[in-house]
């Protein structure tokens, strides 16, 4: 998926250009009486409407939400969680040179640290090492990298190793899975094609294991997860919930990618897009999806959109309202409490978070 999206602006009374910046809370559409444009073919229907709670100016990497309204990052300067209800900030000390990943409901922070490996910030203030998986050389941050309120973490790892005649090392990475009882789980083997990239609070994790989705579960089992009729056997998860529903994505025998969600291992649901294939890349515990579809069969484009729990596609773009020339740039987090963190851009180019309430 690219960051260049769709600039339409039809939609509601919400207008992102008259958002305080700086970090502050702030209430647009207080009544929540705006309209909005749903599903697949633009007319005007019933569906959620928005309320953006905080938005935080600068050019931030955010890929996580938790269900204080709490979004942690790290930019130019220290790592920082941000409360988009209250609009205060603090500062995550103890591991000046790591970059956070994941903020759990309680508020615990996991990340990576060059040469040292994972971090975990805890709610007391201390700071946990847990290191490297034994042979790796390094963990990858940023949305590879979850946490459950259970305590586990699923990272990705990776070292180097020579395949002559080639004189330059070639990187294989294999994921894991980290407990503070247990340690190091190793999930997927280097390049099998599997991957390990989500989890729920209760530690189940999925991705995808050679070309099928699947879930391994904290007894060490793995589940397959089935394409619907009419997909090849290519399918992968992203995320998953509390109540064990997967989505992700599946591939058509034509090479299109389609969102999908699984609500049991064999029942897999295609979910709405514009004709064109997209992502489901996150989903909560009432049901509601989030991801991204292609609005046309040609380039890279991609627009962000929600999912109902009935399964109706909602664009962002026009449940929210940038200014003129600006754009929703992706929808990157949600939380149980229904709200999504987005990043948008003026039409000058700067950029900003927005914590958006649905309702």
């Amino acid at each position: 998926m690219t960051r260049s999206f769709s600039r339409a602006v039809a939609g509601t009374a919400v207008t992102l250009a008259l958002l305080v910046p700086g970090g502050t809370a702030v209430a647009a559409d207080p009544d929540g009486t705006a309209a909005v444009r749903g599903a697949d073919d633009g007319a005007a229907t019933p569906g959620p409407r928005a309320r953006v709670i905080g938005t935080l100016e600068g050019n931030h990497s955010a890929h996580s939400l938790n269900k204080r309204g709490e979004v942690v990052f790290r930019s130019d300067g220290p790592s920082t969680v941000w409360n988009a209800v209250t609009g205060r900030s603090r500062t995550l000390e103890g591991a000046p040179d790591a970059t956070p990943s994941d903020i759990a409901d309680d508020g615990r922070v996991v990340g990576s640290q060059p040469g040292e490996g994972l971090v975990v910030w805890n709610t007391d203030g201390t700071v946990t090492r847990a290191g490297l998986p034994p042979g790796e050389q390094a963990v990858v941050g940023g949305s590879t990298m979850r946490t459950g309120e259970d305590g586990t973490v699923v990272l990705t790892a990776y070292h180097y190793v020579s395949v002559p005649p080639s004189p330059r090392p070639r990187l294989v990475a294999a994921h894991y899975r980290w407990q503070p009882a247990k340690g190091f789980q190793q999930l997927t083997r280097p390049g099998d094609g599997s991957t390990a990239v989500a989890l729920n609070d209760e530690g189940l994790v999925v991705g995808r294991t050679e070309k099928t989705a699947a879930a391994w579960h904290p007894d060490g089992t793995v589940t397959k997860y089935a394409p619907t009729a009419g997909h090849t056997g290519w399918t992968w998860a992203n995320a998953v919930n509390n109540r064990e529903v997967l989505v992700g994505g599946q591939e058509r025998p034509d090479g299109a990618v389609t969102p999908t969600r699984w609500d049991g291992p064999e029942s897999p649901r295609q979910l709405p897009h514009l004709g064109f294939g997209g992502d489901a890349t996150g989903v909560n515990d009432r049901g509601w999806v989030i991801g991204a579809v292609r609005p046309a069969a040609e380039g890279y484009r991609t627009d962000p959109v929600v999912w109902d729990p009935r399964g109706r596609m909602h664009r962002l773009d026009s449940l929210l309202r940038p200014a003129p020339g600006g754009e929703v740039e992706s929808v990157d987090a949600i939380n149980n409490r229904n709200q999504v963190l987005v990043h948008i851009k003026r039409a000058d180019s700067t950029t900003y978070l927005a914590v958006v309430q649905l309702g």
